[in-house]
């Protein structure tokens, strides 16, 4: 019996993550786009009246009203959190991972961590203003 694990590494035959998954209360909505959208740069690409969604390379992060989630029907209300989430977005390359920290810490974003990684890689932590827990690595932080 296969363990799962390709030639290539791949685990189940998924070559990434298609979505993520976060969460904020009711009347956030406004400072979580805007976050999202000029503070990050992200391209939001939908909205909807319980959540947004942004282009994050070849995946999406999912921004939820976890109020209004919760009055849908259907399997998509079947998902969410009672409190904060983590995502860790990719900033590759030293340009862009230390362009983006100085703008986040210029709009008043505290950087709560930061970690220099076995790897050799780095990464930062903050809090969006739902407090969710973002982090942002310069490369691959898993072997």
């Amino acid at each position: 019996m296969s363990d799962g694990v390709s030639a290539g590494g791949t685990v189940g035959g998924f070559d990434g993550v298609l979505e993520t998954c976060l969460y904020h209360d009711g009347g956030q909505a406004g400072d979580v786009e805007r976050f999202y959208e000029e503070l990050l740069g992200l391209t939001r690409v939908a909205r909807w009246p319980d959540g947004m969604a942004f282009r994050v390379g070849a995946g999406v992060l999912l921004l939820f009203d976890r109020e209004l989630l919760g009055k849908r029907s259907g399997p998509i209300s079947e998902h969410g959190s009672s409190g904060p989430g983590h995502a860790c977005l990719l900033a590759g390359g030293g340009d862009r991972y230390d362009g983006l920290k100085r703008r986040l810490e210029a709009e008043g974003v505290e950087i709560t961590h930061e970690q220099d990684w076995d790897s050799g890689r780095r990464s930062f932590y903050f809090a969006d203003p739902a407090g969710n827990l973002l982090e942002v690595a310069d490369g691959d932080l898993w072997p």
